[in-house]
């Protein structure tokens, strides 16, 4: 033991330098434009579980006396904080001046309404959460027509009249700027299809749009609500299960083929897509004030295109009202934060923020509450 101990400490001490490294690496991996490299924005996807390992380790080196290891732990966290508090926030939800004054919005992948986890069970979840709910607008992606029963799970005449009942305006799905772009509201809510105009040729229209610009008349105040659904990574389920399959050397070393021919790529076109789709969307509304844009922004906070959002002058919801971090998307260990909520102006405020647990679909709907200022 006399001669195993020190190397033991020696080879922690290694490893737990190596994890610092790359904590801080991936704490600044958005400041890279993916056009130039892509590594750095897949480091992004990692930092809250490297931020997470290095406060753990760093609480094991205080343990065991080690000081100097604690303080390099801290002196990484601490030098990733621009990016750490976007990431794993440390704030609360705050009161209202005027509860009369403020509007619940969520935003969900629906995946079609659809339900992964209990294909068998009767009627919809999704609809029957959506009704119940409570939120005063809906943002749903991967939702084009509620009227189609090819697309709406288990679709029945009285679950879409429940649905209509509780969100009497609707606008967006087929038809629109995106053709899975939907909004449901109790206050009055129309489309700005304008917005989607390429040129002046009044039969150009952009064929994939990524977002949509609508405008909600809550009481008097108009409302612009951008909805959006980035470019996602394209991956197949066999793809994504890459993780989950490595269950010793000969799968890893197969994973890590299979990640670095197969799904690097991938990523990386995804995050070239991903960063023009907002440049285009943020120039588009940058005269836009105040403004709500959420939805499935598929990256996630402390990314290239997040940071985009925030040039542009966009506010998240999640780390001004939020304790810790979170996960929006739910399947093949894949636990990213990538829906989210942004706002712009002096005329809102972001109240608190909370993720609902339904699992009908791969991703969780987020919730936030904004007040209406004088």
């Amino acid at each position: 033991m006399i001669i195993i101990s020190p190397l033991i400490r020696l080879a922690l001490k290694i490893a737990s330098i190596i994890l610092y490294i790359v904590t801080l690496a991936a704490a600044y991996g958005g400041k890279v434009n993916p056009e130039y490299m892509t590594v750095p924005s897949v480091l992004v996807l990692a930092l809250p579980y490297l931020a997470i390992a290095t406060l753990l380790a760093g609480i094991g080196w205080l343990l065991s006396g080690r000081l100097i290891m604690a303080a390099l732990a801290a002196l990484t966290l601490f030098g990733g904080w621009s990016t750490l508090k976007d990431v794993t926030p440390i704030a609360f939800s705050k009161p209202a001046q005027d509860e009369k004054r403020t509007f619940r919005i969520m935003t969900f992948n629906s995946l079609h309404l659809a339900d992964t986890t209990k294909r068998e069970a009767p009627g919809n979840r999704a609809i029957r959460f959506l009704t119940e709910c409570g939120a005063d607008i809906i943002c749903l992606q991967e939702l084009v027509n509620l009227e189609d029963p090819g697309e709406i799970h288990h679709w029945s005449r009285g679950l879409i009249d429940s649905l209509y009942a509780a969100y009497p305006y609707r606008a967006g799905g087929s038809g629109g700027c995106a053709h899975d772009l939907k909004v449901l509201s109790k206050y009055p809510v129309v489309e700005k299809p304008a917005m989607c105009k390429d040129s002046d040729d009044e039969s150009y229209w952009r064929p994939r749009r990524r977002w949509a610009l609508f405008e909600v008349d809550i009481n008097g105040f108009k409302l612009p609500l951008l909805n959006f659904h980035m470019s996602s990574y394209n991956l197949t389920d066999t793809e994504r299960e890459v993780v989950t399959e490595i269950k010793g050397v000969h799968t890893a070393r197969k994973s890590y083929e299979e990640f670095r021919y197969e799904i690097f790529p991938k990523l990386g076109e995804a995050f070239r897509t991903r960063a023009k789709n907002v440049t285009e969307m943020v120039a588009t509304t940058s005269d836009i004030d105040p403004i709500i844009a959420c939805g499935d922004f598929n990256d996630v906070p402390g990314s290239w295109s997040y940071g985009l959002m925030r040039k542009a002058g966009f506010r998240d919801a999640y780390p001004e009202t939020s304790l810790g971090p979170t996960n929006t998307f739910n399947q093949f260990l894949f636990l990213f934060h990538i829906d989210q909520i942004f706002y712009r102006g002096t005329r809102i405020k972001a109240l608190n923020t909370k993720r609902h647990r339904i699992n009908t679909s791969d991703h969780y709907p987020v919730e936030a509450t904004f007040e209406i200022l004088p």
